[in-house]
Parts: C-alpha cells; structure tokens; sequence
C-alpha cells in the first residue's frame, strides 16, 4: 500500500499549484464521470421502457385482425397490416409464422435518419429483444406474430441526450478548472515571495521585503505571518552580529559547511587588503591558501602563523573555530585574523639580535682560545635563558591580551577609557550597543565631544540637559536613551590606574532594574486596591451589624455579603501565596512523575462542576497512549483555572470544549474553547498579567490572578501557552508539554 501511495505521490506535479489543479480536476471529472453514468443509465431504462411498453400496445392493436385473417387464410390482409406496422417508427421489421412453417415477413426499406456508434446500438439490440404473440382463435393455434423492435432509433434517441450532456459535462469541467485556477495562482503566487525572502536571508537576493498577503486564505496569511516575524527575527539578530562584528578590533568570518565565507567584518577586509564583501562566496582556500584549510570535519586549530606579502607585508595569527557538527559533516566554522606584524617584527629583532650576540661571542672565543671557552659557554648559557624569558613574557603578555579581550567581549557593561589627554583611546564592544554610537566616532574624543554624543541619544534631546562627565566622579548618572533602542543607562567615571589610562567611563544597562522596581511599585498599588474592595464592604457591613438594631432576615442578608466578600478576599490571598510560592521555589515542590495525558484531562473535566444550567465540558481525546512527565497536581490546577474562566466569561450560555491532541513534533496539546465575550487584540497581551480583567464592567466575578498562575505553572512545568480570541467570538486557550511517552497510534472521543 505504502508502495502505491509513492507511485501516486510521484506522479503528482512538484508545484502546488498544479497539484491542487490536478487533483481539483481529477475530483471534478469523478463527480461529472459518476453524474453522467446515473443519467445515462437512467434515460437508457427510461428509453427501453417506453419503446417496450409501445410496441405492446401495437400487438395488442393489430393482434384481433391478424386472428380473423389467420382464421380465413387471407395472408394479403396479414401482409397488409404486418406493413402498416413496420411503418410506425418503433419497429425494424414485423413477421407472421404459421403452424406449417408458411412465414410472411416484411422488412422496412428506409435507412434510418441518425445513425448512433455502432456500439451503442448493441448495446440497445440485447436490450430490447423481439415481441412474440400467439394467434389463438376457438382453442386453437394458428401462428405466431414476431414484431422486430429498431433499436438503432432508441440508441439515436438516447445518444443525442448523453452527446449533449458529455458536451455540457465537458465545458463544465473546464469552467470550473479555469475559475480554481485564476485565484490559486494569485494566492500561490506569493510562494514566490517566500523564496525571495530566503535568497535575501542567505544573502544572495535583494534586500528582503515582508510577505503582504491579505487577499489569501486564512492558512497563508497565519503562514505569512509566522514567517515576516521569523524573517524579521533573523534580520535583527544579523544586524546585531553586524554591529558586534564592526566594533570587534580583530578579524572575524564565518564559514559555512562547504568552507565558503558568508559573513566578514570590515577588519577582515583591512587585514587581506580587500573590501569585506567581496569576501563573501569565495572559498577560504582560495582566499588563504596558506592557511591550507582542507575543510575536514571537525577540523580547528589555533596561533596558527601565516606571512602576507602584501603590499603592505603583514604577518597575522589565525585561529579556527568548529561551530558545530552533525554527523560527519561540519556546519560551519568561525575564522579570527589578529595582526601580530609588531610582535614578529620585535621577535625577529630580538632573536638578530642574539644571534648576532652569539656570533660575536663564538668569534672572540676563537681569537682568545680555549682558556675563555668556559666564559664564552657562561655567556652563551645567560643569553640564552634571556632569549627564553622574554619568549615567556611576550607570551604572558599575549595571553592577557587574549584574556582582556575575551572579558570586555563578553561582558554585557561598556567600557570607555581616557589617556593622559582625557581622550578616548580604547572602547570595548557593548558600547555601541548600549549606546548606539559607532566606536570610531567615539575614539579620540574629548570629554566635550563625548558629552556632545551622549546628549544627543537621550529621549527628548533638545529639552534635556548636557552630560557631564566630571559630575560622574561624585555620582552615577541615569540616562534615558532613545536610540538605539529606549533603554536605561547608569554612567559612572572610576579613576585610572596610571599615565596611561587616566580614567574609565562605566556604562551599565540599568533597564530591567527599573523596569523591575516599577512592576513591583505596579503590582503592590493593584494588590492593595484589589483587597481594598472587598475589605471595605466587610468593614461597612460589620460597623451596620455592630451599631444598629436590625431584623433576623435583614441580618443574614448582610452576614451572607460578608461571607463572599471575606471568601472572594480568601481567594486573592490564596492565589497570591501559590504565585508566590511558585517564583520562590521555581517548582523545587513540584512532584514529577509519568502520567497519562488523556486519564489526567479526563478526570479534570468530569470533577468540574459547571455553574447551575450549563452542560459540561464537551471532551474530545485524540492523543491515546501519550504520557507527559509533570506535576499532576499543578496541571490539575492550571487547567482548572482555564475551564473555569472559559465558563465565567461565556455568561450568555454555549458550549466549553476540551480538546487533547498529538502534535506529531514530540508535543501534546490541550486546547480548551469557549464562545464567550472574546478579548481584544490589546487584551490578549496583557491576560496573563496580574489583576488584569478582560470584563470592564465588574459583573463577571474572579481576582484576575488565574492566567497569571496558569502562566507560571505552564512555564515551570517545561510547557508554552498561546491564546487566540476575538471579540464576541470567543476564546481559545492552548496549553502544550513535551511528550515523555507515545504508545499506540489511533484516536478516540468522547462526546
């Protein structure tokens, strides 16, 4: 069967859109194909039916005359009506066979008008076979009447019909393929920019536009939309690599499996004496064929040496990195050029240097003879440990070189420092991009022109004040920048260490701090307004009970209000305390065991209780076999949270559905459904928010923590959420966990 179903699959065209023409027109012509049968078949029956039931009553007409003249033995009156009856167009010919054998027969003469296929009248000679009558008179039998049907005459008259109808059939099919075929191209036809989109990203196309497709289906444009953000996703983090790779001061290229260059940054062009993009697509071998770079799986080295001739010449220190590996073949690798001329020149200076020092030694040992040789071989052995001492502080130095490098590379704070002249002479890479400030603006500016920078990246930089950076030797200083991004800055000026470096400017990304004191500031004024409420209806009921006089009835009316505030109050506390619990151990009390997916949901729906005249949870379980390793307890709840807002914001009524599936990706998904109020496009960023309400008016009941506790858990269980809504249409909540176990392949529901 798997064997059929390739041979089909490749006889389908490659594209989709000749795909979906041609299975359009195979249905198509199906639906036609089996439509015209039945009508055939029905207009042949029809047809067959009516030429018999014909022909009887015309042996019925003609049988009392054929008796009398049988009877008589007038054979010319028998002649005479047998020739009447094969005029009528029904009849081919008719005869009269008498009990001696004597046969009167006549045949029409006339061709027919319309001859049918030759097929189509056999087809219609077994159906319509001759009529026979026996001519009876007084109890005895005088001959039989044989009335031969034209059968060619039927078949013309059914052929004609179907004729038409094939002809109909047939432009129908070809209406109906043109008319599928115009808008599936135009949907279809945005495939292309989808592949336009993938050149620009692999950098051999033009710049990369957004998929626009808002007159395609609904699947494309959830497709196109998940790819624009992929795509823009991409070009973000290219351009920050671009950025990171401007400000590094070495070398850097990015090699892709087949050893070809895809990525250089300007230093590398600098340093081969070649603009950077002209780098890209050329292989590293043809590039540096000194290198030797074979491009073997998991080949890496490092410090490897290699002398440019130039001009200028320029001696530079390789090393290369595996990015990663799958299998046996390589994925790419990372490539860093440092230009070492100054070190090689110093070496070689040195090393003249001593052997020229060892050749004088060796010459005056031979002029003063072997009484100085134990002198010579002592100044020998001096130079010698020099030579391997300075060998190993060139070699300290470089690794600390090395070491600083890598630090200020990493480190996420930017570093600005000063020499002796208060101009900048070094600035680290996270400085352009915290401040959005290319690095060769910055270098060799005065204190003035870098405060003149900064100032200039604040929001709102005309109405705000200029930087000082003498003021930052007393106190940091928090900037708001605008560009590149809005983000918080802490400034701080420490002191240099010597002449060299007379001080470093600190700069440190302070946004999350802030924006962490302001949830907080946030969360507590919503926290004290939520308790508030209730709080102040208890306080109010209680001061009524305490300083009036009122009746029974009326004082259980108010006890009761008390009771649901007190418990709607209960509720906040109580979810606030899992909220917390929850950050505070990150699921160090959660219990993780092996459970089945389809038993936990089951139960969660049969234990819920749906409020007074609303039918239960409508369960549909499609992932037999699948086990997820999590808390039960903790996802017991979450999905508790999910179905209970499900029915609390569906107050007009309709049907709360759970739905349990395989993704076939190694996840399973929960999906619960409403038909409720829906949510906003602003709402669902911020549902699972604490405190928020997607209900402005207050009527629906709850304390605005429960997606916020469904987040959390969701979360730590190793899951994701996605929402989807629309306002007045409803909302659907997506919970998927990676799958620990599968067993088993078929599907099952339960209403």
């Amino acid at each position: 069967m798997q064997l059929l179903i390739r041979a089909l699959t490749a006889l389908l065209p490659k594209s989709l859109l000749r795909r979906v023409a041609v299975l359009y027109v195979l249905t198509l012509t199906l639906l036609i194909s089996a439509g015209l049968a039945a009508f055939i078949t029905y207009k042949a029956q029809a047809a067959v039916e009516d030429a018999e039931q014909g022909a009887a009553a015309i042996s019925a007409l003609i049988m009392p005359t054929l008796t009398e003249s049988a009877v008589i033995g007038d054979y010319d009156t028998i002649k005479r009506v047998l020739a009447r009856c094969v005029e009528h167009p029904l009849f081919e010919k008719a005869a009269f066979i008498d009990i001696k054998g004597s046969r009167v027969e006549v045949v029409r003469q006339e061709p027919s008008e319309h001859q049918p296929p030759a097929w189509v009248t056999r087809q219609f000679n077994d159906l319509l076979p001759p009529i026979n009558d026996f001519v009876r008179a007084g109890g005895r039998d005088y001959g039989i009447t044989r009335l031969t049907m034209r059968s060619e005459r039927v078949a013309a008259e059914v052929w004609s019909i179907v004729a038409v109808a094939l002809l109909m059939g047939l432009v129908g099919l070809v209406l109906g393929a043109t008319v599928v075929w115009w808008p599936l191209k135009s949907w279809l036809g945005e495939l292309d920019r989808v592949s336009a989109m993938g050149d620009a990203l692999a950098g051999t196309g033009p710049a990369m536009e957004r998929v626009e497709a808002d007159a395609v289906p609904l699947e494309f444009q959830r497709t196109f939309a998940v790819i624009n953000k992929v795509a823009a996703s991409l070009q973000a983090e290219r351009a920050q690599a671009a950025v990171t790779l401007t400000a590094i001061a070495e070398g850097v290229a990015t090699l892709n499996g087949e050893g070809a260059i895809v990525l250089a940054n300007p230093v590398m062009g600098e340093l081969l004496h070649r603009p950077s993009s002209s780098l890209l697509g050329l292989r590293l071998a043809e590039v540096l064929p000194a290198l030797g770079f074979a491009g073997e799986p998991r080949e890496t080295w490092r410090n490897r040496r290699i002398h440019l001739d130039g001009p200028p010449a320029c001696t530079l220190e390789a090393s290369l990195t595996l990015v990663s590996a799958e299998g046996d073949r390589a994925a790419g690798w990372v490539l860093v050029l440092r230009d070492i001329s100054q070190q090689q020149q110093l070496e070689d200076q040195l090393r003249a240097e001593l052997d020229a020092r060892a050749t004088a030694i060796r010459a005056m040992s031979d002029l003063l003879g072997p009484s100085t040789s134990v002198a010579v071989s002592a100044e020998h052995s001096v130079i010698e440990r020099l030579s391997r001492q300075v060998a190993d502080l060139v070699s300290r130095l470089q690794r600390q070189t090395d070491q600083l490098g890598a630090i200020f590379t990493l480190s996420p704070d930017g570093f600005i420092s000063f020499d002796a002249e208060r101009r900048v002479q070094f600035v680290s890479p996270s400085v352009p991009l915290l401040t959005g400030l290319d690095s060769r603006d910055i270098l060799h500016q005065d204190e003035a022109g870098l405060e003149r920078l900064l100032t200039q990246r604040q929001v709102n930089a005309s109405t705000q004040k200029t930087v000082s950076l003498a003021q930052l030797h007393e106190d940091a200083l928090i900037l708001h920048m605008d560009r590149p991004m809005q983000r918080i800055l802490a400034l701080a000026m420490h002191a240099g260490g010597g002449r060299e470096v007379s001080q470093v400017l600190h700069i440190r990304d302070v946004s999350q701090q802030f924006e962490v004191d302001r949830l907080k500031s946030e969360f507590l004024t919503t926290a004290a307004h939520e308790l508030r409420t209730p709080m102040t209806s208890i306080y109010g009921f209680t001061e009524l009970l305490t300083t009036r006089t009122l009746a029974p009835e009326r004082q259980r009316e108010l006890l009761g209000r008390i009771y649901r505030q007190s418990r709607a109050m209960m509720d906040i506390l109580d979810e606030l305390l899992d909220l917390a619990r929850i950050e505070a151990r990150s699921a160090q009390d959660f219990v993780f065991t092996v459970v089945a997916l389809e038993d936990l949901a089951r139960e969660t729906a049969e234990d819920f209780q749906p409020p007074e005249g609303r039918t239960p949870v409508e369960l549909l379980l499609q992932a037999p076999g699948v086990q997820l390793r999590v808390d039960a307890g903790k996802l017991r709840q979450a999905l508790r949270n999910v179905v209970s807002n499900a029915y609390k914001y569906s107050p007009g009524g309709g049907a709360v559905g759970m739905r349990v599936s395989a993704t076939g990706e190694g996840w399973a998904r929960i999906e619960v459904r409403d038909e409720g109020i829906g949510m906003s496009a602003d709402d669902l960023e911020r549902v699972t928010e604490r405190f928020f309400r997607a209900d402005k008016s207050g009527k629906i009941p709850g304390t605005g923590l429960g997606m916020a506790l469904v987040k959390e858990i969701v979360q730590l269980l190793g899951g994701r959420m996605h929402l989807s809504s629309e306002l007045g249409q409803g909302t659907t909540v997506t919970l998927e966990f990676p799958v620990a176990l599968r067993s088993g392949t078929a599907e099952h529901a339960l209403p």
